[in-house]
């Protein structure tokens, strides 16, 4: 399933995508710094990732599962500089918004252009009407994201890196998805 926006093209991400993954955001530790998972330490990481989610991209979008991810391309260039989407949040039963690009890449409004699209991919074909958000206290630019796309804070919180060791202060957002 791919989706379109005025200067990004949505896909699905492959094992092909690796490399680029590797070396632009999942095993770049400033990249990583205020997420829930931990940078990838070889190619080797990235490739299992991009087999996890791999599988998820089926013909039909509406079947439920678990993860929605896409790889960010930009239309003009055709470079892969990010990847984002919903991820199943079992402590909410609701999907919550994820996403890293590449550091040369910050600050150019397109995480904010990506997941207005994927918010309404998430309404209009999966009829999800509720997702949450959430950021690393000092990451303010995910919060401007979060603020643009219309998600109103909820609470501060303490979120776990997926090692379980370590641990960072975070803010919790949520979106009412109008379809």
């Amino acid at each position: 399933m791919m989706l379109e926006t005025e200067r990004l093209i949505l896909r699905p991400l492959t094992l092909a995508d690796a490399e680029t993954a590797f070396y632009g955001w999942t095993g770049d530790e400033e990249v990583a710094k205020y997420v829930s998972w931990l940078p990838h330490r070889t190619i080797d990481d990235t490739m299992a990732w991009l087999k996890e989610i791999e599988w998820k991209h089926e013909d039909d979008a509406r079947v439920p599962r678990d993860n929605y991810i896409w790889g960010f391309v930009l239309k003009e260039t055709g470079e892969l500089f990010g990847s984002g989407g919903l991820i199943w949040e079992e402590d909410y039963q609701l999907y919550q918004v994820g996403y890293n690009i590449k550091k040369s890449h910050w600050n150019r409004g397109y995480t904010t252009e990506a997941m207005k699209a994927i918010l309404d991919f998430a309404a209009t074909d999966l009829g999800i009407r509720k997702v949450a958000g959430g950021h690393a206290k000092e990451n303010l630019a995910s919060a401007k994201v979060l603020e643009k796309l219309g998600f109103t804070y909820d609470r501060d919180d303490v979120t776990a890196h997926v090692d379980g060791v370590r641990f960072f202060e975070s803010r919790e957002y949520f979106l009412n998805l109008d379809a």
